[in-house]
């Protein structure tokens, strides 16, 4: 997919769900494709420590014989940073606090929102 569709999918999620404050597409090396945020951030630290994230995902769930990380989610005192995975490709969401019942729903529309891309 282009990079232009890309943006296009992740500003439309952005859209759809005011809670997420910020939308990062990465590689499993931690490279940025697109990324978003409503205030300043790293993107490239904040890609880098979630495929360390993802990466011991996979390898937890592979020592428990439960198969690949498909997704993760991680609770912070101020709100949330989730995640959709793929084999080759992790699409980061950081959530505000106030998203906390429809964490579900984001997590589902962020595997749709990977599914496209």
């Amino acid at each position: 997919m282009s990079q232009s569709k890309a943006e296009k999918v992740l500003a439309d999620l952005m859209d759809k769900i005011p809670e997420i404050e910020g939308i990062l597409l990465l590689d499993t090396n931690g490279n940025v494709s697109v990324g978003k945020t409503i205030t300043q951030m790293n993107h490239s630290e904040i890609a880098k420590n979630a495929a360390v994230m993802i990466a011991s995902a996979r390898e937890l769930n592979k020592s428990i014989n439960k198969g690949g990380a498909n997704a993760t989610y991680i609770e912070g005192d101020d709100g949330y940073a989730v995640t959709a995975n793929t084999k080759n490709a992790i699409l980061l969401a950081i959530i505000g606090k106030d998203a906390a019942p429809s964490l579900g729903l984001i997590m589902r529309d962020l595997k749709i929102a990977l599914s496209k891309i």
